[in-house]
């Protein structure tokens, strides 16, 4: 009688879960508590220069993109189980160097971005602050990736 109990109860749950999951618009349970991830890169170059952009991840290559002035390109993802989901892109502007950054860390920005909007100066990126309204969070390139082409 106690086994069946348990086993009742267990299917219970299980059931209850899985309509947690569904209703909420997970189709894993390894989804829950990883929001989806959008991130939007901006072309805001000095100059009205075409932005050649290449992002990918350790499973993604999202391949090469070119922007026109004030285009931008985006991509959403779900972050991974183990927190470590990390994008970054390779970017230039014809001048012959290649510039790298980090456009997605999952400990810099699961907490403060689910819409990761980013302009592109010659500069470095800008982060936008949705409280604040403003591209105020501006990062120099990745050290060592000024790189040149030959």
């Amino acid at each position: 009688m106690w086994t069946q109990n348990c086993f009742f109860v267990a299917l219970l749950l299980l059931t209850v879960a899985t309509s947690f999951i569904e209703a909420h618009g997970h189709q894993h349970w390894w989804d829950l508590g990883f929001q989806k991830a959008r991130v939007e890169v901006r072309n805001e170059l000095e100059g009205e220069r075409e932005l050649r952009v290449h992002c990918r991840s350790g499973d993604d290559d999202l391949g090469l993109r070119v922007l026109k002035p004030h285009n931008f390109f985006s991509w959403k993802f779900r972050p991974n189980l183990w927190r470590t989901t990390q994008f970054y892109c390779a970017m230039d502007w014809g001048e012959g160097r290649v510039h790298l950054f980090d456009i997605y860390i999952w400990r810099r920005d699961y907490a403060r971005c689910g819409n990761c909007l980013w302009i592109v100066k010659q500069s470095g990126p800008c982060f936008y602050d949705m409280g604040n309204r403003a591209y105020d969070f501006c990062y120099p390139w990745n050290p060592g990736s000024l790189m040149k082409l030959h």
